[in-house]
């Protein structure tokens, strides 16, 4: 595959795992503020309910003893009433359970993107190193035959000046260059 078409690929599926991340960000807090207005909402009707369910007993109590011809039917619709309460009650409790596995489900969902994320960030970070390894050792490999190439040219250059001269200096200026340099 050329590296390029690698590098798009790559680029690609980084993109595509962060709108994922970002989407499950989005989610998780809808899914959190919903949970959160739905605890409110059971929190305020369980306030309500539990003064009316007393009310009702007290009514049921107050009540019964003066219903003398119909006393079975009282106590029949006073346990009744009881139950209902105790249903209402019930169904309560397990509203305020369904609130709290939401917000358990919206804190799991958080972490889990937090998770996400860094697993991207660790990906991006590879990515950038592979491409870094890649492109010094593609720099490395197009200087390597120019160095050569550059050398073969210096070498002939002087080769030619050399023979473009036509002659070798005498010994005096050999040797009395030799000297200066020494």
């Amino acid at each position: 595959m050329p590296e390029e078409t690698f590098r798009w690929v790559i680029t690609g599926a980084v993109a595509i795992s962060t709108l994922c991340i970002f989407i499950m960000a989005v989610v998780s807090i809808g899914i959190f503020r919903a949970v959160t207005k739905m605890q409110a909402k059971v929190d305020s009707v369980s306030d309500r309910v539990e003064p009316l369910i007393d009310t009702v007993r007290k009514l049921t109590d107050e009540n019964a003893p003066k219903v003398s011809g119909i006393a079975d039917r009282a106590v029949e619709i006073a346990n009744k009433a009881v139950a209902i309460a105790d249903n209402a009650r019930d169904i309560s409790d397990v509203a305020r359970e369904q609130a709290h596995r939401f917000s358990e489900v919206g804190n799991d969902i958080a972490e889990r993107t937090m998770a996400q994320v860094a697993r991207a960030d660790e990906v991006v970070d590879e990515t950038l190193h592979r491409v870094q390894d890649a492109g010094s050792g593609m720099k490395e490999a197009m200087m390597k035959p120019v160095r050569e190439a550059s050398g073969v040219v210096a070498g002939l250059k002087a080769a030619v000046s050399t023979y473009a001269a036509g002659q070798r200096p005498d010994i005096g200026k050999v040797t009395q260059d030799e000297e200066m340099f020494i």
